[in-house]
């Protein structure tokens, strides 16, 4: 661990993954055909679009393929591959266990909620515990992510809001 690093979790998303790594060689497959054999259609679509479609798909497989946890002495950031939220210790109030249910996201993945009056912003993947970060200011009130470990997650962040 680097230098001020307290926490690390990296959850691998499999069906996520997979379901999505399918996608992307469904398009390599079609892009491939319609180069070397023929059109795959009666109105083909361009060899870009295929690409495009291809590249893409492989791009979020890649991105979306864990969830990663980092608690520093600073901050802490939660995020899909680029795509991460980061919040300093000073912005966070109050942290507890999540009681909702998934369904109150519509699912998995990135989320944007509403529950009990108050914006959340979710970082949810399926089948873990969540954990509520509730804000002083900022876009969302709350701030929802997943892990392997939640009442160690509790602790450590409890431990720096308690410093602050």
């Amino acid at each position: 661990m680097q230098k001020g690093k307290i926490y690390e979790e990296r959850i691998l998303l499999k069906w996520t993954t997979s379901m999505l790594a399918i996608f992307t060689i469904i398009f390599l497959f079609l892009m491939l055909y319609q180069i070397v054999m023929e059109p795959v259609v009666t109105h083909p679509a361009l060899h870009w679009f295929f690409l495009l479609m291809f590249l893409l798909f492989l791009v979020v497989t890649i991105n979306f393929n864990r969830l990663i946890i980092r608690i520093s002495s600073q901050f802490i950031s939660v995020g899909y591959g680029l795509i991460k939220y980061t919040i300093p210790w000073e912005n966070v109030n109050k942290c507890y266990l999540d009681e909702s249910s998934t369904i109150t996201y519509g699912g998995w993945g990135i989320r944007l909620a509403k529950v009990k009056g108050k914006r959340r912003l979710a970082y949810i993947v399926l089948g873990e515990s969540r954990i509520v970060l509730s804000l002083k200011r900022g876009r969302f009130n709350e701030f929802v992510f997943s892990t392997k470990s939640p009442e160690e997650v509790i602790k450590i962040v409890n431990k720096y809001i308690d410093r602050i």
